[in-house]
């Protein structure tokens, strides 16, 4: 176990939830929050094009072409490896993939929105004369509002993904990693959907606490080495039988 980068997590943590919840520095994000929503919103302002561009990148088709693109940068991180070392990538990407799926079930959907959500309006709600992607693309059902927006779903998905992929593959692919996760968690921040803080406080703060005890704990080997344990029953090759 890697103790003080664990601690160390979990001091930013602390860091990012005290200060987001304790009302005498909430203004600092507040602040933080408007500041970029009324820049990125406002980009959208009589652009037509760029209206569309981002109704398309919103809409929920796009999840698709996203679980491509997971599996594209998978693939390149598992044939990046070794060749005697790629089914143990292979089910190192599979730790990570199962891992993140069960992050965002039972923490983001179950526990906050079930059973401990946190009511939060979304900008396009409080913010006055907002540029409402849905209004503009109106022949487009796109999420641009929300009552409970803290934390982001999708936003945990991709720093869990980048984050995770990068302890994985190595900084070189990871980089890209998050340069897509920053370019897909732009959408919902543009169209008002989520607040800044929804994904730099919230989301932030659930990635790095399960990637903190998935990656500086042995859990991660744990896991990685059932699934290559598993894998290698379907890989063994059968002895040629000689008539």
């Amino acid at each position: 176990m890697k103790l003080k980068p664990l601690l160390f997590c979990h001091l930013v943590i602390a860091i990012l939830l005290g200060t987001f919840f304790w009302p005498a520095t909430r203004p600092f994000w507040d602040a933080i929050d408007l500041s970029v929503f009324k820049t990125l919103n406002g980009t959208l302002k009589h652009h037509h094009y760029l209206q569309v561009f981002w109704a398309l990148i919103n809409h929920q088709l796009t999840d698709w072409i996203e679980d491509l693109v997971f599996i594209t940068f998978f693939v390149l991180a598992i044939r990046a490896a070794p060749r005697g070392e790629r089914l143990r990538r292979t089910a190192q990407c599979l730790f990570l993939l199962l891992f993140a799926a069960c992050v965002i079930f039972f923490v983001n959907r179950m526990l906050f929105r079930e059973s401990f959500d946190i009511p939060r309006d979304s900008p396009t709600i409080v913010v006055p004369h907002a540029t409402r992607i849905s209004d503009e693309v109106f022949w487009l059902k796109i999420k641009d509002d929300s009552t409970s927006s803290f934390p982001g779903d999708h936003a945990t998905t991709l720093l869990l993904f980048a984050g995770g992929y990068t302890l994985i593959a190595g900084w070189r692919l990871g980089r890209w990693a998050f340069l897509y996760a920053l370019f897909r968690a732009l959408p919902r921040l543009i169209a008002g959907a989520h607040w800044f803080t929804d994904i730099a406080v919230g989301s932030m703060s659930i990635t790095l606490f399960f990637l903190g005890w998935a990656y500086l704990t042995p859990i991660h080997v744990w896991g990685t080495r059932a699934i290559e344990t598993f894998l290698r029953l379907f890989t063994r090759r059968q002895p040629l039988k000689i008539k």
